[in-house]
């Protein structure tokens, strides 16, 4: 009975996530990340702190979604999960030695992460990511009072200047394209980059 207890209630946790989000949001965010992460169905693509699991609908092919969080893990399998589509509570440095991915999407993530935590996830992505890597995350320079009081109360305790996510990113792929977006009107602007591995 416990367990099935921790289960009903990791996948509330999850579920309220996501549709208060979406509520919030919109789908702006998963058209633009399926627009740039442009993977095809024959790939193997990888969603790093996945979250609810929402943008594993901008993947054709094989996707793993991976999260710390229980709850979200729990939604995501209940809601999304199917034979090409894998959702696991796990970090990225427990994926197999040999794991490689066509493509992989960090969606609002990295404001989570210190610029040290950052650079060893980018590394690990670039060591085992074959075509392309999509960052997508918040851009407090463009965002007004509101946004910015909202920003400031965000979960993330490393919200950077978008300069800053650049250089992050620079360090270990090439930067191909950066571009800004807003979900809605008023909600804080998003900034897109699409990385590719160098070489």
């Amino acid at each position: 009975m416990r367990t099935a207890a921790i289960s009903t209630g990791s996948l509330l946790r999850g579920a309220a996530f996501h549709y208060v989000r979406l509520l919030g949001n919109g789908y702006r965010a998963l058209r633009e990340i399926e627009a740039a992460l442009a993977a095809e169905p024959g790939e193997r693509v990888l969603d790093f702190g996945c979250g609810s699991g929402g943008f594993c609908l901008a993947v054709p092919g094989s996707y793993l979604g991976i999260d710390l969080n229980p709850g979200y893990i729990a939604f995501a399998r209940w809601r999304w999960a199917s034979p090409r589509r894998r959702f696991e509570l796990m970090q990225l440095d427990a994926l197999p030695g040999d794991a490689r991915f066509d493509r992989a999407m960090v969606i609002n993530c990295v404001h989570h992460l210190s610029d040290a935590e950052a650079s060893v996830v980018l590394g690990r992505l670039a060591a085992i990511v074959r075509r392309r890597v999509v960052v997508l995350d918040l851009d407090p320079g463009s965002s007004n009072r509101l946004q910015r009081f909202l920003l400031a109360h965000d979960r993330g305790d490393y919200i950077r200047p978008v300069a800053r996510l650049r250089t992050l990113l620079a360090a270990h792929f090439a930067v191909v394209s950066e571009r800004t977006f807003r979900n809605t009107p008023h909600t804080a602007v998003q900034v897109l980059f699409v990385s590719e591995p160098r070489g």
